[in-house]
């Protein structure tokens, strides 16, 4: 506006022709501005539990159980997809998502230091779990690498997702690739990547949410999934023990209840 203002005033004789035209121009960006540009937008993001409940073995021997919950960040609209890249060896590890505009793909760069490496989200889920008198007796976070374990959830989601399966951590890595395709959910457990925690036989409350920075980056609701946890203690001992056949005559009485002889392998299932 103000260089249209400026030939007016140094060219007085075309002022009505400018002036015409400053109207068609003003009239121009009304009737642009009436219409807000839609922001770029990335996928509707949600943090579901696959269940309600659920039951860890923690060992006599090898006591600890990973805390492997059955949560999972669902992806709808579009696909959840980043990016990470670095230069070379020596330059930081910088990530973009990519949002839509129109219609249009286009990455969005987050803001540096996001990531460090190309391992996944880090700090991304915040666990803590209260046992039954409602105390507190663990907190922590775990990363969460976008091309976890996932499946579809929504019917009209694609068949297969385009993404691949897990984060590298291969230290040549120079790119990768991170992504919940749109209608499918990723498990946030972290898996061997992280440690089991020591938790007594019992039962138990865990509440898993996203991290605040991520919240606010992705537009994450505040809605953490909330599930029912029982620690069982078990010894190898006992499974040997129910792994080893039984007595013949033992065996010919239990016979006529073939289907009975065959719950022991079941309760291997939780191991």
């Amino acid at each position: 506006m103000t260089r249209t203002r400026t030939t007016r005033l140094r060219r007085p004789l075309l002022a009505g022709t400018t002036a015409v035209a400053a109207m068609a121009v003003t009239a121009g960006l009304v009737a642009a501005t009436s219409e807000p540009a839609k922001a770029a937008t990335g996928p509707k993001l949600s943090l579901i539990a696959a269940t309600g409940s659920i039951t860890l073995t923690s060992w006599k021997e090898d006591p600890g159980v990973y805390l492997d919950l059955g949560t999972y960040l669902t992806a709808e609209g579009t696909p959840f997809e980043l990016k990470a890249t670095r230069k070379s060896y020596k330059d930081p590890v910088t990530v973009t998502q990519t949002v839509y505009e129109g219609g249009k793909a286009k990455a969005k760069t987050l803001p540096k230091g996001t990531v460090k490496d190309f391992s996944g989200l880090p700090g991304f889920a915040e666990i803590t779990v209260t046992d039954k008198a409602g105390k507190k007796v663990l907190g922590r976070t775990e990363d969460f690498c976008p091309n976890n374990a996932s499946g579809r959830v929504k019917p009209d989601a694609p068949a297969t997702s385009k993404y691949p399966e897990s984060c590298p951590t291969n230290p040549f890595t120079l790119g990768s690739v991170w992504g919940v395709e749109k209608g499918w959910a990723a498990n946030t457990y972290a898996g061997s990547y992280t440690d089991t925690v020591q938790l007594p036989a019992g039962t138990y409350t865990a509440k898993v949410g996203v991290a605040k920075k991520y919240r606010d980056l992705f537009g994450i609701a505040d809605k953490p999934a909330t599930v029912k946890v029982t620690v069982q203690e078990r010894s190898y001992e006992d499974e040997e023990g129910a792994a080893q056949p039984a007595p013949a005559a033992a065996s010919a009485g239990r016979h006529a209840g073939h289907g009975a002889a065959h719950q022991a392998p079941a309760a291997h299932a939780g191991h």
